[in-house]
């Protein structure tokens, strides 16, 4: 196992590969503590074992209730299984409207077979098959994370907002 205390945004600039659900929670969650502006989320179902852990969303909340100016995007191709079963992100999102927004992929981009986590258009968890937890971290590698984000904003234009993401007010 990955001892991830030693890596920093923004210094590691070492290609990490794992293999197994844990570390990309380990991985992700160790990136989105040490954000400071933005993250970007490309994700298939919003991956409960990656993004629904407890830590995660403490980073996250984190972030966003510590930061005026965080913002955090996140991408799901198919969110039905999330919001069936309940998401941490979900409900965050839905109270911190002004910090997070989530939205359902648009259909010429859903059949994208990758999962991407960018921190600050620095960090980045990248998954090449989203059906599997092979990946490459990386704490300081701009260039790739430059490149996704680009790719993520591409995506994020076309797409729209889940009527399921949003909150219900009765």
């Amino acid at each position: 196992m990955t001892d991830w205390t030693a890596y920093q945004l923004g210094e590691s600039s070492d290609d990490i590969v794992i293999d197994s659900s844990e570390d990309n929670m380990l991985a992700a969650n160790r990136l989105i503590e040490q954000a400071h502006i933005q993250i970007d989320i490309f994700t298939r179902d919003l991956e409960a074992r990656i993004y629904n852990h407890s830590a995660v969303f403490d980073a996250i909340r984190s972030l966003v209730t510590s930061s005026p100016r965080a913002k955090v995007r996140i991408l799901v191709i198919d969110p039905d299984f999330a919001t069936k079963h309940g998401h941490r992100l979900i409900d965050l999102a839905r109270h911190l409207t002004s910090y997070m927004e989530i939205r359902k992929v648009h259909e010429d981009y859903a059949a994208n077979p990758e999962a991407f986590l960018i921190v600050d258009r620095r960090g980045l968890l990248h998954r090449k098959l989203a059906s599997r937890y092979e990946a490459v971290v990386n704490f300081n590698d701009p260039q790739h994370a430059g490149t996704l984000t680009d790719k993520f904003d591409e995506i994020w234009e076309r797409s729209k907002s889940h009527v399921d993401f949003k909150r219900l007010y009765i």
